[in-house]
């Protein structure tokens, strides 16, 4: 009994499921509507259906009722049903383009639109029989004269007119591809729109840090354009900069290697610097007091540093015209020297004569009176190559003797 029933549950639950999904496929998918609009121009069998700027049917039939256009529609790729209050409007893909209906489902709380619902259309489609027929009639006759006034300028120039229009059609066709693409790409130009409006309102909402951040760009640009010589020089001068640092370290190792002996050779000593600092140790603290006697000579040595540069300044300044000076004496000099020993034995005498006076003005000469002796009563003898001459003029020793305005001897 029990696996009777298990069956009669199996059964039941596979019809369940397959008269679900007919009816899920029936409101998904095959549904059909019917529209009534004011005209069906520009439409026909195969029109497009597009919910949300997707194709999700088309036209299947067009009939007359009185002075209205009946569409008969099957939509059978439906993201979801249709509800009470859904319309659909004529929507073009340009001016002179494709027609297709636009359906615009009715709001989430409404019923479920069953098979072969009608559904209203939404704005009329403007086509330009109407808008011909809008005009008032001296508008209409202004139109018309200048519709004849174009015919007479063509006249004749159809057939450079049509080769125009020859050569316009790729440009014709890619500028329709263009406008077709706007038109298919309507709901992502909408998402792109709204999206560059966040983005607006939210950079007008921190307009101030924007402004900020363009004025510190604006001065980074103007420092950069004020530098850019600079700059340009300096990264000119870079390659030859890098090619220098690159022989300078290219170097480095055949250096390195040379020092490395040379550290070798130096580390015995360096082992020594230890025994040699503790045996400086006490000479540097018996220098201290010595080192600090020389704190007064060297504050005077300082000062006379100090004054050192104004005396060579000085000296600097001086030598020149002492060197000129001594130039311009050194004739004299020459001259009067041959007469130095005269002038000095004048001196001399002219100090004896005047020795015999005391600071308080007195004179006294002793005489000192010595008997012959050997050596007075001698007579004078003059070595060989010697010449004995009593009266000697004065810088005749040098070869310049010296005579008097004359010419005379000295008297």
């Amino acid at each position: 009994m029990s696996r009777k029933l298990a069956a009669g549950l199996v059964v039941l639950l596979i019809v369940l499921a397959g008269v679900g999904g007919f009816a899920l496929s029936r409101l998904r998918s095959g549904d059909r509507l019917t529209v009534v609009l004011p005209d069906a121009i520009g439409i026909v069998e195969g029109t497009p259906v597009q919910l949300n700027g997707f194709d999700v049917g088309q036209v299947r039939g067009i009939t007359a009722r009185g002075d209205k256009a009946v569409l008969d529609l099957v939509v059978d790729r439906l993201p979801q049903p249709l509800r009470a209050g859904t319309t659909v409007t004529v929507e073009w893909r340009s001016l002179l383009g494709e027609r297709y209906l636009q359906l615009r489902p009715g709001p989430e709380p409404n019923p479920v639109l069953p098979d072969g619902a009608m559904i209203t259309a939404g704005s009329s489609q403007v086509v330009v029989e109407d808008l011909l027929q809008s005009l008032d009639p001296p508008t209409r006759a202004h139109l018309t004269s200048m519709v004849q006034q174009l015919n007479t300028a063509f006249d004749g120039t159809q057939p450079d007119f049509n080769r125009t229009l020859h050569a316009a059609g790729p440009s014709v066709a890619a500028l329709g591809a263009v406008l077709n693409a706007v038109g298919s790409d309507g709901v992502a130009i909408k998402t792109v729109l709204a999206n560059l409006r966040q983005v607006t309102a939210t950079l007008a909402a921190r307009r101030d840090g924007l402004s900020s951040t363009v004025l510190d760009l604006n001065r980074l640009t103007s420092t950069a354009a004020v530098h850019q010589q600079q700059l340009s020089d300096g990264l000119a001068q870079l390659p030859a900069t890098l090619d220098s640092a690159k022989t300078a370290l290219d170097k480095v190792p055949a250096a390195t290697d040379a020092t490395v002996p040379l550290l070798h050779d130096l580390r015995p000593a360096a082992d020594r610097l230890p025994g040699v600092a503790d045996n400086l140790k006490p000479v540097m603290r018996d220098l201290t007091p010595t080192l600090k006697m020389l704190r007064p000579t060297l504050e005077a040595a300082d000062r006379l540093l100090d004054k050192t540069p104004d005396f060579l300044d000085e000296a600097i300044d001086l030598l020149p015209k002492l060197r000129t000076t001594v130039a311009r004496a050194a004739p004299a000099v020459a001259f009067l020297r041959p007469y130095t020993p005269e002038v000095m034995g004048f001196v001399s005498n002219w100090g004896n004569l005047f020795s015999t006076y005391d600071s308080s003005g007195h004179f006294a000469h002793p005489v000192v009176v010595a008997g012959m002796s050997a050596f007075d009563s001698s007579p004078p003898v003059t070595i060989p190559g010697e010449e004995d001459k009593s009266n000697v003029l004065p810088g005749e020793i040098a070869r310049q003797p010296w005579t008097d305005a004359n010419g005379s001897a000295p008297r």
